[in-house]
């Protein structure tokens, strides 16, 4: 099964619209990509509130729940390592998910950070096979978004 991560990272408007329109599994990470139509987001930061007021889709919270229930709020049993891109690969490699193109740059943050990202995406790519769409900068393989989707 494939899915996709999406992110805030720039896109042509070409992959924009292949992106909409893909029926593939598509994650968004916080409240990122809401004109991509994401079938769900994933949270690892306090904003728990904020997401669920302001975007539809299911969510899927690592570290902050509610104290009453939602149907639209899943708690997965996954351990956050510290960046929510790698909570997604985590998330959708426990769903069965074993090809997952991110659309993303990993450029956020410091290049400390940026470093143990790719360290722990490194490991996690081992358990299905993850890529980088075009302008990633991870030490993954490159699909474009065409190709990933077609």
């Amino acid at each position: 099964m494939k899915a996709i991560i999406l992110t805030y990272a720039p896109i042509s408007d070409e992959e924009r619209d292949i992106l909409k329109r893909t029926d593939i599994f598509k994650l968004a990470l916080n409240q990122h990509s809401k004109d991509l139509n994401p079938h769900a987001r994933i949270i690892t930061d306090y904003i728990l509130l904020k997401v669920y007021k302001s975007c539809p889709e299911r969510i899927i919270s690592v570290r902050e729940k509610f104290k009453s229930y939602s149907s639209r709020v899943e708690y997965p049993e996954i351990e956050f390592k510290g960046s929510t891109i790698i909570a997604a690969a985590d998330y959708l490699i426990s769903k069965n998910y074993d090809e997952i193109l991110i659309v993303g740059d990993n450029k956020v943050n410091s290049v400390e950070f940026r470093n143990k990202v790719n360290e722990k995406m490194d490991i996690i790519s081992s358990e299905a096979k993850i890529f980088q769409y075009t302008n990633g900068n991870f030490n993954l393989p490159v699909r474009k978004i065409a190709d990933f989707a077609g």
